[in-house]
């Protein structure tokens, strides 16, 4: 998605034409996760990380994941609560409870609804809600002397007179006491803190935060507690095969983290969203079938139907995946933002026996070489585990079965639309924006300290945003980190050609970051971290240098000083820097039609500096002296 309507500078990266790319202030890894208080959907900047205790608490993935970035190296960290909901009270001042005031908790807790109290006087029509701590008026919509301190959000009014009276301005009533068998026409909803999403869940609220955080600051996003393996309805290749979520009547969500089979199964069903009046609404099918086994109850949408009445079929509903979530994301971010990246985790192994490790990275796919062009023929071909992931390394039905797999972009916001192509007529392999880790570690940290086991995601993001571009976190040791699942080489070597990032412990005792690629497909000019941090720093440099340029006017002396300040305060300081080895002569051109559109072409063409991934060692002895 490109906002083809917006002013700004659009970033573009071409595959298959491998000369390929630096930003100058601190990186910023972005956490998203769930928390046990604190403002929700809102983007925070750590100020210290006390601040950010206080004010999420320390329950949920979000403090934790702000703690594993910092152990390893990152220096400013972000968080964006999700997961929670606001306490409601609606029909305030209508008995037949079709309108009257709605008064919204701006915090997003389960306690909101006991943290304010209000009363309200029909016959003056006054509504007062107050904070219950201390007892401070947040809202009175008194007509001489009103207050509003944004604590609370009051919408709606009073139809016709005749409403319940509730409380008093002696007697405050809490919100959460207020119902319709006292006071009628009025219903309460509690907030939630999230804690416990579903998979189905987690991905909506991801669906929502992904829009919202299109407008924010950062250079790396780790979604917690996400897998590139998560169960799924459609088979992608995890050990298990595909796995049919267990939905309680009701639709209700299945129960988060229940995974044995036949009994609640939590896992991704396939997925059909809609937007209404500024909100989401989501329905999940299970079956195969158009019926949605979870669907919203908002205008006549309802498991065979959508908002407006029509009737849902199974081409509405669309496989889903969180590392692709995340991936199309980061495209859309990059394009129109900063050039930005991403890390997501596996699952881990079901223990630590032999048979659940092997199970756990599986067996490879058998490739047909067929007019030169490698594929895996049939579904009895495919591979299985992290080794057989159709992202990864690809799986007859992914595809056409071709090798390597891949997440690639389409003309819709999921992965079965039609693929896209760049200008070399290549695929736009999504896979160059995230990393996946194989690793589940025993970590050690200010967020506990006798130590947990943790996917090494957000810890990985906040090693290698401590680097400089053009160092790479292969072979560098880390630290605050224990292997519990450990494997033998050949696995390192296969996981790691399959564009798995692991660690392993070197023969001196260091614990190291084994390689560091990222998702792309394994023919990809993106497939290294380093290049595409290189990339980042050049393309963040020149939007930089070129914002000054926005709204201007254009002409030959403007053409002029936009490629002057490319070079000398982009290009020629990131080869000095020893970020790049050269680049060729660049142009920036203005046709006269995009003058009149106020459209600027840069073409960059950059030889980057490729990291050292192997060094070969040739011994030969002689049986003379010289």
């Amino acid at each position: 998605m490109v906002f083809a309507n917006l002013p700004g500078i659009k970033a573009y990266k071409l595959d298959n034409n491998l000369l390929p790319v630096p930003t100058s202030r601190a990186p910023r890894v972005l956490i998203v996760g769930t928390a046990s208080k604190g403002a929700g959907d809102s983007f925070y900047v750590v100020p210290t990380t006390s601040a950010a205790r206080s004010a999420f608490g320390n329950s949920g993935t979000l403090i934790r994941g702000m703690w594993e970035a910092l152990k390893t190296g990152a220096q400013e960290v972000a968080l964006y609560r999700i997961g929670s909901t606001a306490a409601e009270l609606t029909g305030v001042g209508d008995a037949l409870g079709v309108g009257g005031y709605t008064i919204t908790t701006v915090e997003q807790d389960e306690d909101a609804g006991g943290n304010y109290s209000m009363y309200y006087d029909d016959s003056e029509e006054r509504l007062v809600v107050r904070r219950n701590s201390d007892n401070l008026v947040v809202f009175d919509n008194d007509a001489t002397n009103p207050i509003e301190l944004y604590e609370v959000t009051v919408s709606g009014y009073r139809a016709v007179a005749g409403g319940a009276d509730i409380g008093s301005s002696v007697s405050f009533i809490d919100l959460e006491d207020v119902d319709s068998s006292t006071y009628a026409g009025t219903a309460f909803t509690a907030g939630t803190d999230g804690l416990s999403l579903s998979r189905m869940e987690l991905y909506e609220q991801l669906y929502v935060a992904y829009k919202n955080l299109l407008s924010e600051d950062f250079d790396v996003i780790v979604p917690m507690d996400t897998y590139l393996d998560d169960y799924n309805i459609v088979d992608q290749g995890h050990f298990l095969g595909a796995i049919t979520p267990v939905i309680p009547a009701g639709s209700v969500y299945p129960t988060a983290g229940a995974y044995r089979l036949g009994i609640d199964v939590d896992s991704l069903g396939k997925f059909y969203v809609e937007e209404y009046e500024g909100e989401f609404y989501f329905w999940w099918a299970i079956g195969g079938t158009a019926t949605a086994a979870i669907h919203p109850s908002v205008g006549l949408a309802s498991a065979t139907l959508k908002i407006d009445g029509t009737a849902l079929t199974t081409a509405d509903y669309h496989e889903v995946n969180f590392a692709y979530q995340q991936a199309r994301f980061l495209y859309d971010y990059s394009t129109e933002f900063v050039d930005a990246t991403g890390v997501i985790g596996v699952l881990p192994p079901a223990s630590n026996s032999l048979r659940d490790r092997a199970r756990w990275y599986g067996t490879s796919p058998t490739w047909t070489l067929a007019n030169g062009v490698e594929t895996i023929a049939t579904g009895s071909d495919d591979g299985s585990g992290l080794l057989g992931n159709k992202f990864k390394v690809g799986m007859a039905a992914h595809r056409d079965g071709v090798f390597g797999g891949g997440l690639i972009l389409t003309d819709s916001e999921f992965m079965d639309g039609d693929e896209q192509l760049d200008a070399n007529d290549a695929p736009i392999d999504l896979g160059k924006y995230i990393s996946v880790v194989a690793d589940t570690v025993f970590l050690r940290n200010n967020w506990y300290s006798a130590g947990y086991l943790s996917p090494y995601s957000a810890s990985y993001a906040g090693f290698y945003v401590g680097l400089p571009p053009a160092s790479a976190p292969s072979n560098k040791p880390v630290t605050g980190a224990s292997l519990v699942f450990k494997y033998t080489l050949p696995k390192y070597n296969a996981l790691t050609g399959a564009g798995y990032v692991t660690l392993r412990t070197k023969t001196n005792g260091s614990l190291v970051v084994t390689d560091a690629p990222t998702a792309t497909m394994p023919n990809s000019d993106w497939k290294r971290l380093s290049t595409v941090r290189i990339v980042k720093a050049i393309i963040d440099g020149c939007r930089l240098v070129l914002d000054p340029f926005i709204g201007n006017g254009t002409g030959s002396s403007k053409i002029s000083s936009m490629r002057n300040a490319v070079e000398n305060q982009v290009l020629l300081p990131a080869k000095k820097d020893g970020y790049l080895q050269s680049y060729k002569e660049f142009s920036v051109l203005q046709s006269p039609q995009q003058a009149v559109q106020g459209v600027v072409e840069v073409s960059l063409t950059l030889q980057p500096a490729f990291e050292i991934r192997q060094i070969n060692i040739t011994v030969s002895l002689s049986k003379t002296g010289s």
